[in-house]
């Protein structure tokens, strides 16, 4: 608002139109010097991933897993767009999403960490997500993410491909809510800059007309938060994709897995 106060005053006879979308419009279909940058970030996501796990132990804080998926992006030349963690216990899960500012709690020995990462390089961004378990994880939370999580996950990404619509993508969606679990509302986004249209929800798809249908050159992320029936345990797991001319890319290269470190 300072901004456009300034302009008004200092250009008295201008008029001021506000637009909506214009610079989405320039950067939604990316160059090859763009994607140069996209694939750096999600190497750098790749990067953070990799550290967060390699400090994820018993004892350890959700903060101190901040500073080392932090330290990795930047000691890599990158900035960090976000980094949301959080953990809970397997046994008595009460988290379905992590923390915009990690907390103080200390892991402990059967608990699940989940982390939605956000990397960026020369302003251009990746993003990553996959729950990491402290031991190995009861038998639920294996089936939970071995039939309803990954399988659901993997039904989306097969919904991407150039003049693929958006609807087979949040068509694709229904498979949590076909198999008894809940999810977040947003399933998939794409990304400009950072975040941005569309987006795909489980009752609708958010979209600028230049969006309506997937073209080569478009980054996704494809990023389901699946929820247990009872709303007590949710696994963010995501991944971000280039639109290729025969169907799509993971930019990043981490595992799609349950990963499970020593406890």
């Amino acid at each position: 608002m300072n901004q456009f106060d300034a302009l008004r005053k200092g250009l008295p006879e201008a008029e001021l139109v506000f637009t909506r979308g214009l610079m989405h419009e320039l950067l939604v279909v990316h160059s090859a010097e763009e994607l140069e940058c996209i694939r750096r970030a999600a190497q750098l996501c790749d990067r953070a991933m990799e550290a967060l796990v390699e400090r994820a132990r018993p004892g350890v804080k959700e903060y101190q897993l901040r500073a080392a998926a932090t330290h990795a992006v930047l000691d890599g030349g990158g900035d960090v767009d976000f980094m949301i963690i959080g953990s809970t216990p397997m046994s008595e899960p009460m988290m379905v999403f992590g923390n915009p500012r990690p907390s103080s709690r200390e892991l402990r020995a059967g608990d699940i960490v989940m982390m939605e990462l956000a990397a960026g390089y020369r302003g251009y961004t990746a993003q990553i997500g996959s729950p990491v378990c402290i031991g190995e994880p009861p038998a639920e939370v294996r089936r939970f993410f071995d039939e309803i999580v990954l399988p659901g996950f993997e039904r989306m990404v097969d919904a991407i491909g150039p003049d693929r619509s958006l609807e087979d993508a949040r068509a694709a969606g229904r498979f949590f809510r076909e198999h008894g679990a809940q999810s977040r509302p947003i399933h998939l986004h794409g990304i400009d800059l950072v975040t941005a249209s569309p987006h795909v929800f489980t009752d609708r798809v958010e979209s600028e007309d230049s969006d309506d249908v997937l073209q080569p050159g478009m980054v996704l992320v494809v990023e389901p938060t699946p929820i247990t029936a009872d709303g007590t345990l949710g696994m963010f797991f995501g991944h971000t994709f280039l639109v290729t001319s025969t169907g799509h890319e993971c930019l990043d290269r981490y595992p799609w897995q349950l990963t499970v470190v020593p406890a």
